[in-house]
C-alpha cells in the first residue's frame, strides 16, 4: 500500500498573496500570505524555523469543528478550562501541509499571569463565539469554508508544529481573525496513505525535514489510513487508541468529542482511518521527531467522519433551522403513507416509511436556530 500521489517539493522561499480589504493594523491588504509549508517548516532536529517574530497572513480551507476536538466549554476540566483549536489546510496548488489555530482560556496559567492574563467565562464564551463566525457577516464557519488568517501574534512553535495562538495572551492586540474568502468551498478530500509511509519496518517514525516525504509531508492536512485495525485502546470520546496494520507498523489514534463515540461500538476488523495527522512530541531530548497521531473527530457507526450530522440537519450544515423546516415540509406524505421520493427519505427520520408527525417531533427537538450547531445528541 502506497500514497496515492506525493506533491512535487515546492522551494520554501515563495510567498503567496492573498486578500481581503484591510480591517486594520497591520496593513492585511498589503501584506503576502505566507504558505504553511513555510510556517510548518523544521530543521533536522525537527525544530521550527519560521520566525514568530511578525504578524502573519495564511490561506486555507477550514477541516474540523473545533467542538469536535477539544472541550470548549468555560472553566471545563483541565489546566486550560476551555480549549478551541480549528485547523486550516493549504488550498493552494503550490503549497502543502496545515496549520493549528489555537486559544486556551486559562493563558494566564501559561505566562505565570494568571488570573490577570486568563479569560473569564464570560470573555471566553465571546472569544469562542468570535472565533467562530465571520466579522463581516455573522455567518458560523464550517468545515470547508476557505478562509484567511490574519494573526497579529504570529503563533510558536510547540512540540514539533507551530501553531497560531495568540501567544498566549488575552490582549485583543494579539487576537488572530478568521475572515471568509468562499463559503463552502469544500473540504480537502482526505489525501489516501499507508502506513508504510509514515513508519519504516522497525515501527519508527520516517521523519523527513525537507517534508518531501512522511509525516511531515502531510501534518496538519485531513488523511485516510486505509486497511488497519484498533490493536489497542479505549474507544470513547477523548481517548486514544493504537492502529495497527498487522505488519507490525502502528499508529495512536486519538478520538476527538463527537457523539458518534459514544453512540457507536468501534469498528472491528479492518477500517480506514480517517482525520488529521497531529503532533505531539512530548520528549524533546532527541528533537521532535516523534509523537505523531491521528485524530479522528467523528463516527457514524460504520465509518470515522469530521461530523456526525443529526437526522433532522437535512442540508447538512450543522444548524437545524428554517431551511431544515422547508425540506421537512416538502416531505410530508402523512401517517402510514409510503414516502418513496428518494429526495426525502432522509426525512423519514424514524425509518417507519413515512414522513409524519413523530418525524416533526424529532426535528422540533432538534431545532437550534440558524448558525448554531445542534445538540449532537437530540436526534437519540
Amino acid at each position: 500500500m502506497e500514497l496515492s500521489t506525493w506533491s512535487s517539493f515546492v522551494p520554501a522561499v515563495m510567498v503567496l498573496w492573498c486578500g481581503l480589504p484591510a480591517l486594520g493594523e497591520p496593513d492585511w491588504a498589503e501584506m503576502p500570505c505566507t504558505p504553511h509549508r513555510d510556517y510548518q517548516a523544521v530543521d533536522a532536529d525537527g525544530v521550527g524555523t519560521f520566525p514568530t517574530t511578525s504578524a502573519v497572513k495564511m490561506r486555507g480551507v477550514l477541516i474540523n469543528w473545533p467542538q469536535t476536538m477539544l472541550n470548549q466549554r468555560p472553566a471545563a476540566p483541565g489546566f486550560l478550562g476551555g480549549q478551541w483549536q480549528a485547523y486550516l489546510q493549504a488550498a493552494d496548488t503550490d503549497d502543502f501541509g496545515g496549520t493549528a489555530m489555537f486559544v486556551g482560556q486559562y493563558v494566564g496559567k501559561i505566562t505565570g499571569n494568571h488570573p490577570a492574563g486568563s479569560y473569564t467565562d464570560a470573555q471566553w464564551l465571546a472569544e469562542v463565539d468570535r472565533l467562530n463566525h465571520d466579522p463581516g457577516t455573522g455567518r458560523l464557519f464550517r468545515p470547508g469554508d476557505l478562509v484567511e488568517l490574519r494573526a497579529r501574534a504570529p503563533g510558536l512553535f510547540y512540540r514539533g508544529k507551530t501553531n497560531i495562538n495568540e501567544q498566549h495572551q488575552n490582549d485583543p492586540a494579539a487576537n488572530f481573525d478568521l475572515v471568509l474568502l468562499e463559503a463552502g468551498a469544500g473540504p480537502p478530500s482526505p489525501q489516501t496513505i499507508a502506513l508504510t509511509n509514515l513508519k519504516d519496518a522497525s515501527d519508527q517514525f520516517i521523519f523527513d525535514p525537507e517534508r518531501r516525504i512522511g509525516l511531515e509531508r502531510v501534518q496538519g492536512t485531513l488523511v485516510r489510513i486505509p486497511d488497519v485495525r484498533i490493536a489497542s485502546g479505549t474507544w470513547a470520546p477523548g481517548q486514544q487508541l493504537t492502529i495497527t496494520d498487522g505488519m507490525g507498523r502502528t499508529l495512536p489514534l486519538f478520538l476527538g468529542l463527537g457523539s458518534g463515540f459514544t453512540l457507536f461500538g468501534p469498528p472491528t476488523g479492518l477500517f480506514d482511518a480517517v482525520g488529521i495527522l497531529d503532533q505531539e512530541d512530548t520528549v524533546d531530548a532527541d528533537g521532535f521527531k516523534a509523537g505523531y497521531r491521528l485524530w479522528a473527530m467523528d463516527y457514524d457507526g460504520s465509518r470515522l467522519v469530521l461530523y456526525r450530522f443529526v437526522k433532522p440537519d437535512l442540508d447538512r450544515d450543522g444548524d437545524v433551522d428554517g431551511a431544515d423546516l422547508e425540506r421537512f415540509a416538502a416531505c410530508v406524505s402523512g401517517p402510514a403513507i409510503p414516502q418513496t421520493n428518494a429526495d426525502c427519505l432522509a426525512a423519514d427520520f424514524d425509518r417507519d416509511s413515512d414522513v409524519d408527525q413523530s418525524d416533526f417531533g424529532l426535528l422540533q427537538k432538534c431545532t437550534s436556530g440558524i448558525d448554531k450547531l445542534a445538540s449532537p445528541l437530540c436526534d437519540q
